[in-house]
């Protein structure tokens, strides 16, 4: 999800739009993954794959942590290593 900055955007906006976009994260990422296993013809891509996906997810992810901290440095949200471990638990 792309949020733009604004001016005026409350922490309580923040926290919605971080609750929303990672409620059921997991559930979307497991989705993600038994689609690359039924579509791919060829079984050993899948792995090396599957760790360029996983990776992605935690550059964007990790940028945007960066990002939160310094409009809101405050705020807390899970961190890049908990993403980690989920993407890891799976």
């Amino acid at each position: 999800m792309q949020i733009p900055f604004q001016v005026g955007v409350s922490k309580g906006d923040l926290r919605k739009a971080v609750k929303s976009s990672l409620s059921g994260v997991d559930k979307s990422i497991t989705a993600m993954y038994k689609k690359l296993q039924k579509n791919l013809t060829t079984e050993e891509l899948l792995p090396s794959l599957w760790d360029k996906c996983k990776k992605e997810f935690l550059d964007k992810y990790d940028s945007f942590a960066q990002l939160v901290a310094k409009v809101y440095p405050s705020e807390n949200i899970p961190a890049v290593s908990e993403m980690r471990d989920i993407l890891a638990s799976m």
